[in-house]
């Protein structure tokens, strides 16, 4: 997880960013009918998190979290489906490790095609990060599709 940002947090802090992400993700999903929501699934590749790991994936598209949950490398879940008007995103991913009160966190400015109805997402980290000449940026994970 060489790519990541590793932070601690102490006690206090890491419950208090805890708590107001999960109101943030809760007024989130809270926003959205199912009826206007579509399934997606995820897989994630080249990573091994700490035991009992949560991961939270943020959107810069809508701004908002889209997932919190335990870490799994497939995850399916529902999101807006206004994510798919256009199929570009750039994704925050911060694996959690509560045990620790530490996060693992990759952001990146590079925007993949990520939102496409019916297609699996694949979000493969890289080993650390490297320069990507299309942005002039360092980056620590690409994105296909299947």
């Amino acid at each position: 997880m060489n790519a990541f940002n590793h932070q601690y947090f102490d006690e206090k802090d890491f419950l208090l960013i805890q708590a107001d992400l999960k109101k943030e993700y809760s007024l989130y999903l809270n926003s959205f009918e199912k009826d206007n929501s579509v399934q997606v699934t995820f897989n994630f590749h080249n990573v091994i998190p700490p035991h009992e790991a949560t991961i939270e994936l943020y959107s810069h598209k809508i701004p908002n979290y889209i997932y919190i949950g335990p870490y799994q490398p497939t995850i399916s879940f529902a999101v807006k489906d206004d994510l798919f008007e256009d199929s570009l995103d750039s994704l925050t991913i911060s694996i959690v490790d509560s045990e620790n009160r530490s996060s693992y966190t990759i952001e990146q400015e590079k925007v993949f095609e990520v939102w496409k109805k019916g297609k699996v997402v694949n979000i493969w980290f890289l080993p650390f990060r490297k320069y990507d000449e299309e942005t002039g940026r360092d980056i620590g994970y690409t994105v296909s599709l299947s």
